[in-house]
């Protein structure tokens, strides 16, 4: 089947083995066919949008724990809760403050694709760059330990700025992130001054 993709492979082999079992889970937590479908399919999208989802130690339990995340999202979400969904929550473990790992492992893969962006930029850029929003300098020392003007430092940060959003920028929002950098620029400004 020369048509799959590893990630069609792997999801087949190590998640929808186990479909069934996620399903009456789902159904358990919520109580509803629909609601629980809705929490199973959200769980599958959201582990074919990681990058490293070759690196999932335990597939099936890392599928659990994002169903059971979204359930508890849900409840939290909701305007009115009934008895027996609140009483069900509460004997849910208490869901920790720490990132889960399908946060973790979409952040992870965004850094990548970062670090891959600034690799990929003009080197004076990317040491502007590195220097003032990576190791937190002031504009000044980052043009002293460059051995140039603060100007030209905000126009390799402004750049490099431009550079990261219009590669990360999905079309049709350009113009908010235009935005964010006028606003980004002004703020540079006004803290070198």
């Amino acid at each position: 089947m020369a048509w799959l993709r590893d990630i069609d492979t792997w999801f087949a082999d190590h998640v929808f083995a186990h479909d069934q079992q996620t399903r009456r889970y789902a159904l358990r937590l919520v109580r509803n066919p629909e609601e629980a479908e809705e929490l199973v399919q959200e769980a599958y999208a959201r582990l074919f949008a990681l990058e490293n989802w070759a690196g999932i130690a335990h597939p099936h339990a890392f599928t659990l724990r994002i169903v059971r995340n979204l359930a508890i999202e849900r409840f939290r979400r909701a305007d009115v809760v009934r008895l027996d969904h609140g009483a069900m929550l509460h004997s849910l473990e208490i869901a920790d403050q720490e990132p889960t790992p399908d946060i973790v492992a979409m952040d992870r893969s965004e850094l990548n694709h970062v670090v891959k962006m600034l690799q990929e930029m003009p080197p004076r850029m990317r040491e502007a760059m590195v220097l003032r929003r990576i190791e937190g300098l002031p504009p000044a020392q980052v043009a002293e330990r460059m051995n140039i003007s603060v100007s030209t430092v905000e126009t390799h940060l402004i750049k490099a700025l431009r550079l990261l959003m219009h590669k990360r920028t999905p079309p049709g929002e350009t113009e908010a992130r235009t935005e964010q950098a006028v606003r980004w620029e002004c703020g540079e400004r006004q803290e070198r001054n």
